[in-house]
């Protein structure tokens, strides 16, 4: 049940670090699972991915998450699960929060 957090904190190292980018990431989270894509259809590529975003807000503040987001074009939408699943830590970042 923790791994996305663990995941999350892991990604945002590497990516506030330099090592590789928010887009990068992203596509290896949009991507991946036993089966590609299947992180998405479980719910996990939202969590993992709103993880993430909480750890560099945490770390690093809003103004570096922004620019990171920003440079990344990234839309934070296509990782929404499907219906009736949701991910209040990705809804906070895609409503601005």
């Amino acid at each position: 049940p923790k791994a996305p957090e663990f995941l999350g904190r892991i990604f945002a190292k590497a990516i506030t670090e330099h090592v590789v980018s928010l887009k990068e990431i992203g596509r290896l989270i949009h991507e991946g699972g036993e089966e590609p894509g299947s992180l998405l259809e479980a719910g996990l590529a939202a969590d993992v991915l709103g993880s993430t975003l909480e750890v560099i807000k945490m770390e690093k503040g809003d103004a570096v998450l922004s620019e990171i987001c920003t440079s990344s074009n990234l839309r934070l939408e296509t990782f929404r699960p499907l219906e009736p699943l949701t991910s209040r830590k990705l809804e906070k970042f895609i409503l601005g929060g």
